[in-house]
């Protein structure tokens, strides 16, 4: 083996990862078991992750992994078959949960657990509405106002017609950032629209159950023709979160936050504690029903995850 070298993972299948290695693009493995992290993961590499790696002798494009460099952010959700966290990206800066207001619906809930896994992980939440040419229902236009007051960048955007596409392209300029979303909301679509060079594949929705096909099938780091990095992922109907404590959930809301601290008892969880000021804000209008509601499924589905890891 040759001299350790320092690269970028691009991609991984199979247990093959791409990595960009200065001007070179190499098919790595991990070598042996160095990367066994300390806590049970379904994936040890995920594209964005800088790694040091051994090139193989023998072969100009190929080399072993050695190592993963301490990461910067992390996008981390839970992965139900595996049943242990997945690293989604690594080292991105922005998060952009792309939503769209019909087919598939808009979905609130969704944004609201990125939101969480993105600034647990360390990165900056994006609210991106794609598909703004099709009809936005009032509700729809209401709720991305409210993540738009508590602070929280919300664009609007349309890879079909073009609006909103230089904002966004200027957004990701300077930056990596992650796309996440659900199938069908046009991920692909906008990234071959900001740069068509990719030829990413886009797939037809299905008319069926009114969900987008799978047309991206793993997660993969580009470099846009602007410069802007982007790892693009594959579209998920649910997203569990992980690698957070259900005590750490209501600081990621940040609607409770004028509330939280009047709460009598503190810690508070805000779910069934006597002389919650959260709960309260609540029943008299102060903070979103269906925020809240959004708040007590992912606490609840943090709590079983704990006691099924802990037996």
């Amino acid at each position: 083996m040759a001299a350790a070298v320092t690269g970028e993972v691009l991609l991984g299948i199979n247990g093959i990862y791409t990595v960009q290695a200065g001007n070179a693009r190499l098919q790595c493995r991990i070598k042996g078991k160095q990367l066994k992290e300390e806590s049970r993961s379904y994936n040890p590499i995920a594209p964005g992750d800088i790694v040091e790696v051994a090139p193989d002798a023998l072969s100009a494009h190929e080399a072993m992994i050695c190592s993963v460099l301490p990461r910067r952010t992390r996008l981390v959700r839970w992965n139900k078959k595996g049943r242990a966290p997945q690293v989604i990206a690594s080292n991105a800066d922005l998060a952009f949960c792309v939503c769209s207001p019909a087919s598939p619906p808009f979905r609130p809930r969704f944004i609201d657990r990125l939101i969480v896994a993105a600034e647990s992980g360390g990165m900056t939440p994006v609210v991106l509405l794609n598909k703004c040419d099709l009809a936005t229902s009032p509700e729809t236009l209401e709720r991305l106002d409210h993540y738009a007051r508590m602070g929280y960048a919300v664009r609007s955007c349309s890879a079909s017609r073009g609006d909103g596409l230089s904002e966004l392209a200027s957004m990701l300029i300077g930056h990596t950032s992650v796309m996440v979303g659900q199938s069908g909301v046009g991920k692909s679509s906008l990234l071959n629209a900001l740069s068509p060079g990719l030829t990413q594949r886009v797939g037809e929705l299905s008319q069926k159950h009114d969900r987008g096909n799978h047309t991206t099938n793993f997660s993969v780091l580009f470099t846009m023709e602007n410069g802007g990095r982007v790892i693009d992922t594959p579209g998920v109907r649910e997203l569990e979160l992980a690698d957070i404590l259900p005590e750490e959930v209501g600081f990621h809301f940040r609607d409770f936050t004028p509330y939280s601290g009047s709460c009598a008892f503190q810690p508070c969880l805000h779910a069934d504690e006597p002389d919650c000021a959260v709960m309260a804000a609540v029943e008299s209008g102060h903070i979103h029903p269906d925020r809240y509601e959004s708040y007590l499924r992912i606490l609840a589905e943090l709590t079983e995850t704990r006691k099924s890891a802990h037996g």
